[in-house]
């Protein structure tokens, strides 16, 4: 029996892990973020859905390694480096060369993931604070799309050989994995924590390098203006929409808003 319950105990740890994120839950957060990306780049409608499903299968992919993530496993933070190269580079295909720099320059868009405490979470909620806030529509395919154009099934990038765009993009990569500059990111997004699994317990996170912005009026979210395709994305129930891998598209969700503030954690230990 006490070895029963040790193999269940063992068993529900490993769900605990690889569940780490409910579909719901991505969604949500990739729409959240999707939001906040066309708001500050000025996307188009069909960059904002290509975005959205961009960022869909990065956070799909690397959930059931945040937790190992967070503990400072560095096989797991090596692989959420690769991920994050694959989506970055992604973004690089749909988005104009002017956009990409700005994506660059922004680390709550680039490196979105950062640790604090022991536990993981989002770059975007620290600058902005109302996660029921969104500028727009949900994006077309939002409830839709479950991967389709993921790099399971495009190695070298679905957005790489989509030929929709006939903007300048971006000559060069701007990968994180293996490059010089990964020891410095690890320490910004990770601390210092890090080691190989089954290695020596954590003396707990401490990452001074985050700062907080929460305050800052530059990011308040009902500061004025608008991304000037906010018309084009907030009303196109009735526009044709393109194939996504989906059963039926559809622009799914009205824009919500709500002025309750509030740091929220997105993730746990």
């Amino acid at each position: 029996m006490k070895k029963l319950f040790v193999t269940l105990a063992v068993a529900l740890l490993t769900m605990t892990q690889v569940f780490a994120m409910s579909t719901s839950k991505i969604r949500e957060t990739a729409r959240f973020l999707s939001d906040r990306m066309a708001w500050e780049l000025d996307m188009t409608p069909q960059q904002y859905d290509d975005c959205y499903e961009i960022n869909f299968d990065f956070l799909f992919a690397i959930s059931p390694i945040l937790d190992d993530v967070a503990r400072g496993y560095l096989s797991a933070i090596n692989t959420y480096y690769t991920y994050l190269d694959w989506r970055n580079d992604d973004m690089r295909f749909i988005l104009t060369a002017a956009q990409y720099r700005r994506f660059l320059e922004l680390e709550y868009f680039y490196r979105p993931v950062y640790t604090y405490r022991g536990s993981w979470r989002f770059r975007v909620y620290q600058i902005y604070n109302n996660p029921k806030f969104y500028y727009f529509d949900a994006p077309s395919i939002f409830r839709h799309y479950s991967g389709a154009h993921s790099r399971r099934n495009y190695s070298d990038g679905f957005y790489h050989r989509d030929h929709r765009y006939s903007h300048s993009i971006d000559p060069k990569p701007h990968h994180i994995h293996g490059s010089k500059d990964m020891d410095s990111h690890q320490r910004l997004d990770f601390g210092n924590n890090r080691r190989e699994k089954g290695g020596q317990p954590m003396n707990g996170y401490n990452n001074r390098n985050q700062n907080d912005r929460e305050r800052d009026s530059r990011y308040n979210d009902q500061r004025k203006g608008q991304n000037k395709n906010t018309p084009q994305i907030n009303h196109r129930d009735n526009a044709p929409t393109r194939s996504s891998g989906t059963t039926q598209p559809s622009n799914s969700g009205k824009t919500q808003s709500g002025t309750g503030a509030g740091h929220a954690r997105s993730g746990r230990r």
